[in-house]
C-alpha cells in the first residue's frame, strides 16, 4: 500500500504517522525544456498536442517569455527557479568559469548545473522556509545547497550552507537524476557474440528449457551485466542480471516495434521490469527491451536503457520514490538514433523502424516522469511541486533541422516523414502534460507552464576563438591551449567572451583597459566573415550597470553576440573560422530577445484563465507562483508577480 510509504517519505518519524494537512492553496510549476508556443502551433500537427493547445487557449498566457541570455538549459532554469537572471544567480551558461576569480582563470570551466555555482535562492528553498511543503522533481542545481559566492569589499567570499536547514526539513523533497549516469546501449551478435552459458544459479525458476543455455556479457562503466537466452523449442526469451543468478534478474520477451498510438494505452509496455544495480553509496535502475530474437539466436537486438544515480535531500524519500516509481530515465535516445544503433534513419532511406525504436525510448522517459510526478503529488502532498521534462529539447535538437525549409539538403518528402515521427514525440509530451493537468485539477491547484528557451535550425559552426586568435587577442602555447600570460580575451564556452582581467587567476588586463579590450573583441566579432563574404555576427552586447538581459555579473562575460542564420557557437580552436556541422539540427543559446528563443509562461487554475498579455520573462514565474501561494518570492528575485494580470477578474 502507498499510504505507509507516503508517511515515511513525508518525515523522518515513524511510518505510521499521518501525513500533514494539505495547504489551502497548491501549485505546480513545470518547465518543458525547449517549449515555444509558436513552434508548437506551426510545426506540430494539432491532433498530436490537443491538451497543450487547449491549455494555451484557456490559460492566461504571456506573449512568450524571455529566457536567460545565453538561452541555455542550466542558465535559464536557474533563472526560472530563482526569479533572477545569471548576473544575480551566478549561472551564466551550461558551462562557466567558476568563482571566485582569484582561484579560477577564464580557461577554467564548471558545469552550470552544479549547485555550488548558484548564488541565489531557488523557489523550493524559499517556499519551505515560508512553512510550505514542497517537492522538486529532477530540477537543476539540486539537491545540494547553493554556493552563494558573494563579492564583498572586492573579494569573493563563500556563504555556503545558508539554506542547509531548509534542505534538512522533512517538509522538502528534492530529487535530481542528472548526476552520474551510464549510457544506453544496443546489444546484437555483431557486437557481443553469444557463448555457452557459465554456471548460473536458480535456473530451475525459468521453467522447462529445450535448448542449450547461451549468454552474453557486457560492460557498463566499471560494472558488468549478463543476459541469459533460453526457451522451449527455440530461443524465446532473455533474462538480464548483474550476476549469474536467475533469482536476481529480470525477464524480457521479444516484441515487434510499437506502432500503436500512445494515447489511451500503457506506455513502454514491452520493457522489462526495473533491474536494480548496486553502486557504492547508491543504487540505479535499468530497463531492457528485446526487439528481435531469432529462434536459433543468429539475430537479436537487446536495448539497455541509460542508468542514473538520483540525488535527494532525504535518503528515505529516495528509497520510497524508487520503490514506487522505479529507475530514473533522463532523456530519450536521440544519440543512439543518430549513431545508427537502431538502424538507418528515414533521411538515410530507412524504413522507419529506427525511429519507432527511438520513440519507445521516449515512451519510457515519459512513463517514468509521469510515475514520479504522480507519486510526489498524491503521497508527499506538497503545496508546491516544481517539475521538469526534457523530451521536446531531445526531439528538436535532432529533428528540427531536417523539417525546416532552407536548411542544406532539405527534402520535403523526407521532412514530411521525419515530422510524422516528431509529431509522435510531441504527442508523448502532450500526454505528460495531460497527466499534470489532471493532478492540478485533483488538487484544485494553479498549474504554471514555462520553459527555458526556444529552438532554431542550425547547420554551421562559428569558432569564436579562431577569430580572437587571428586578431592577436588570444595566444596559444605549444600545446594549443590559451597562454594566459599573453592572452587578452578567450571564450571557454563559445557563447560569450571573457576579458582576461587582472584579479582573475592568470589575468593580465588591468581594470582601466578592460573596456578597451572588450571593444576590440566586439569589432573583431562584427568583422568576422563567412566563406561567402557575409557577416557571421549580427550584433554584440556589453553588460550595463542596469542590465535588463541578465548578462554579465561576476560569473558572466564581457562580450555577448548573436549569429547569422544557420550558425551556432563553438569554442573549438581549428584552422578555419567556420565549419559545417555533420548534419542540420536544432539549437538554442541565442539572445533572449530573439522571438524563436522565447519560451512560454502560462497559468491556469481557480480564478486564473483566459487572458493574453505582453511578453514576460522566465524570472517572473517564481514570484507569480509565490504570490499565488501567499508567500514571499525567493529572496534574490528581481522578477515580478504576474498574478493580477492572469486573474479572470481583471480581464477587460
Amino acid at each position: 500500500m502507498l499510504g505507509p510509504l507516503a508517511a515515511m517519505a513525508c518525515a523522518s518519524g515513524p511510518a505510521s504517522s499521518p501525513p500533514p494537512p494539505t495547504a489551502a492553496r497548491r501549485a505546480i510549476l513545470v518547465s518543458f525544456d525547449a517549449m515555444n508556443e509558436q513552434r508548437a502551433r506551426t510545426t506540430v500537427a494539432p491532433r498530436s498536442i490537443p491538451t497543450l493547445l487547449r491549455f494555451f487557449d484557456q490559460a492566461s498566457c504571456a506573449d512568450g517569455a524571455r529566457p536567460m541570455f545565453p538561452s541555455y538549459t542550466a542558465a535559464s532554469h536557474a533563472a526560472l527557479w530563482t526569479g533572477a537572471y545569471g548576473n544575480v544567480n551566478g549561472i551564466a551558461g551550461n558551462e562557466l568559469a567558476p568563482l571566485p576569480w582569484s582561484e579560477f582563470s577564464i580557461a577554467d570551466a564548471r558545469s552550470g548545473y552544479d549547485s555550488r555555482q548558484l548564488t541565489a535562492q531557488p523557489i523550493w528553498i524559499s517556499a519551505v522556509l515560508s512553512g510550505l511543503r514542497v517537492a522538486a522533481h529532477h530540477v537543476t542545481q539540486a539537491p545540494g545547497s547553493p554556493g552563494y559566492w558573494l563579492a564583498e569589499g572586492g573579494r569573493d567570499t563563500l556563504a555556503a550552507g545558508r539554506d542547509s536547514s531548509a534542505l534538512a526539513s522533512p517538509q522538502l523533497a528534492v530529487l535530481n537524476g542528472y548526476g552520474w549516469s551510464a549510457a544506453a546501449q544496443v546489444l546484437h551478435p555483431q557486437r557481443v557474440a553469444p557463448r555457452a552459458a557459465a554456471e548460473w544459479r536458480n535456473v530451475e525458476r525459468l521453467g522447462r528449457i529445450g535448448v542449450p543455455l547461451r549468454e552474453i556479457g557486457w560492460s557498463v562503466e566499471r560494472d558488468s551485466l549478463f543476459a541469459l537466452f533460453f526457451g522451449r523449442d527455440g530461443y524465446e526469451e532473455a533474462l538480464v542480471s548483474a550476476t549469474r543468478d536467475v533469482a536476481g534478474g529480470v525477464r524480457v520477451r521479444p516484441h515487434p516495434v510499437e506502432r500503436a498510438d500512445p494515447r489511451g494505452r500503457e506506455l513502454a509496455r514491452y520493457f522489462s521490469d526495473v533491474l536494480w544495480i548496486e553502486r557504492p553509496g547508491a543504487r540505479v535502475g535499468v530497463y531492457f527491451r528485446l526487439w528481435d530474437l531469432a529462434r536459433d539466436l543468429s539475430a537479436f537486438q537487446l536495448f539497455q536503457s541509460s542508468m542514473h544515480e538520483v540525488g535527494a535531500n532525504h535518503p528515505a524519500v529516495l528509497a520510497h520514490y524508487q520503490a514506487v516509481v522505479g529507475g530514473f530515465i533522463g532523456n530519450s535516445e536521440t544519440g543512439l538514433l543518430g549513431n545508427g544503433d537502431f538502424g538507418p534513419r528515414l533521411q538515410e532511406r530507412g524504413d522507419g523502424i529506427a525511429e519507432q525504436k527511438f520513440l519507445e525510448t521516449a515512451e519510457l522517459l515519459t512513463r517514468q516522469f509521469i510515475r514520479g510526478s504522480t507519486w510526489l503529488w498524491q503521497h508527499f502532498r506538497p503545496a508546491l511541486q516544481v517539475e521538469y521534462f526534457p523530451l521536446l529539447d531531445n526531439l528538436d535538437h535532432h529533428f528540427l533541422g531536417w523539417i525546416t525549409p532552407g536548411t542544406p539538403g532539405f527534402d520535403p518528402r523526407v521532412a514530411e516523414r521525419v515530422n510524422a515521427v516528431r509529431n509522435r514525440g510531441w504527442a508523448l509530451a502532450d500526454r505528460r502534460f495531460a497527466e499534470l493537468r489532471a493532478l492540478a485539477r485533483e488538487g484544485d491547484a494553479l498549474l504554471v507552464l514555462s520553459g527555458d528557451h526556444g529552438m532554431r535550425p542550425t547547420w554551421r559552426w562559428f569558432q569564436v576563438n579562431v577569430a580572437l586568435r587571428d586578431a592577436g587577442l588570444l595566444v596559444l602555447d605549444g600545446e594549443g591551449r590559451p597562454d594566459l600570460t599573453r592572452t587578452q580575451a578567450y571564450s571557454a564556452n563559445g557563447y560569450y567572451v571573457h576579458v582576461n582581467r587582472a584579479g582573475r587567476s592568470g589575468g593580465i588586463v588591468p581594470a582601466e583597459r578592460v573596456d578597451a579590450v572588450a571593444d576590440s573583441v566586439g569589432r573583431v566579432l562584427l568583422g568576422a566573415r563567412s566563406p561567402e563574404d557575409r557577416a557571421i555576427v549580427s550584433r554584440v552586447w556589453r553588460p550595463e550597470p542596469q542590465d535588463s538581459l541578465g548578462i554579465g555579473g561576476r560569473a558572466g562575460g564581457e562580450v555577448y553576440f548573436d549569429l547569422a542564420e544557420g550558425y551556432y557557437y563553438s569554442s573549438r580552436l581549428g584552422e578555419t573560422l567556420t565549419s559545417p556541422m555533420d548534419e542540420p539540427g536544432g539549437s538554442h543559446g541565442f539572445p533572449s530577445v530573439d522571438p524563436d528563443m522565447r519560451t512560454v509562461l502560462c497559468g491556469l487554475g481557480p480564478g486564473v484563465a483566459g487572458r493574453r498579455f505582453a511578453t514576460a520573462r522566465v524570472i517572473d514565474a517564481a514570484p507569480t507562483v509565490s504570490d499565488w501561494l501567499g508567500i514571499p518570492a525567493p529572496v534574490n528575485a528581481t522578477g515580478i508577480s504576474l498574478l493580477e494580470r492572469m486573474r479572470r477578474t481583471t480581464r477587460p
